[in-house]
C-alpha cells in the first residue's frame, strides 16, 4: 500500500504526524471492527485499515519503492542508507490488578478498549459491545463452574488510566466462579498481551 493511499484510507494528510495517525486508525477502527459492526466488509476492513496505519507509522520508506525515471535506475544506495532501521515499539501498557474486581490499565478508554476485546476473546464469546457506554460482556464456559456472564465495564481516568470493573453472573444456575478469580484470569491475559503487569 502506498502512503498516499493509506493517508487517504485514515483520512489524514501529509503533514501528520505519528500520533494523528494513531488517533485517527483507533478511530475508525472503534467504528469498523468486526466486532462493532455488522458490516460483510468489516473485516476487510480493519485488515486495510491496520495495513494503512504500519505504512504511516513505519519510520523506513520500506513501503515506498522508487522507480526508474528518465535518466535511469536510481544510483546505488549508501551504506547508511542501506542499514537496517532500528526498530520503533510503542510504550508498554501496564496492567495492575487494583482490587479483587477492578484492573487497571496504563492506556486511554480508546486503546484499552482494543486490549480488552483482545483479551475477552481468549476467555469467551463476546456477546455485547457498547464502547460508549465502556461495556463488553463475554459468555465464558467454565471447567467446574456454570456458564457465566462476564461484564466488563470501563472508566477512564483523568490520569490516562482506564480502569476496568468485572462482574459474574451464572447464566445457567447455580454459582458463579468467584468475582476475583476471573478478574485474576483476565488480568493474566492482559498481562499475556503486554508484557508489563505491576
Amino acid at each position: 500500500m502506498e502512503p498516499r493511499d493509506a493517508r487517504r484510507l485514515l483520512g489524514v494528510d501529509e503533514s501528520a504526524d505519528v500520533e494523528q495517525v494513531r488517533a485517527a486508525y483507533r478511530g475508525l477502527l472503534l467504528r469498523t471492527h468486526p466486532d462493532v459492526s455488522g458490516a460483510a466488509d468489516a473485516t476487510a476492513r480493519t485488515i486495510d485499515l491496520t495495513r494503512a496505519f504500519r505504512v504511516l507509522s513505519d519510520p523506513t520508506p520500506s513501503s515506498v519503492s522508487p522507480s526508474a525515471g528518465p535518466s535511469g535506475p536510481p544510483p546505488p544506495a549508501s551504506p547508511e542508507q542501506t542499514a537496517p532501521a532500528p526498530e520503533h515499539h510503542p510504550d508498554p501498557v501496564t496492567v495492575e490488578l487494583v482490587d479483587d474486581d477492578t484492573i487497571a490499565l496504563g492506556a486511554p478508554a480508546g486503546e484499552a478498549l482494543l486490549l480488552l476485546l483482545d483479551a475477552a476473546h481468549e476467555l469467551g464469546e463476546i456477546s455485547y459491545l457498547d464502547p460508549s457506554a465502556g461495556l463488553v460482556e463475554v459468555v465464558v464456559e467454565f471447567v467446574e463452574a456454570p456458564t457465566s456472564s462476564v461484564l466488563l465495564s470501563m472508566q477512564g481516568r483523568a490520569t490516562g488510566v482506564t480502569e476496568v470493573f468485572c462482574t459474574v453472573e451464572p447464566l445457567s444456575g447455580g454459582d458463579a466462579p468467584p468475582s476475583d478469580a476471573v478478574t485474576r484470569l483476565l488480568w493474566r491475559t492482559l498481562v499475556e498481551r503486554t508484557s508489563t503487569p505491576v
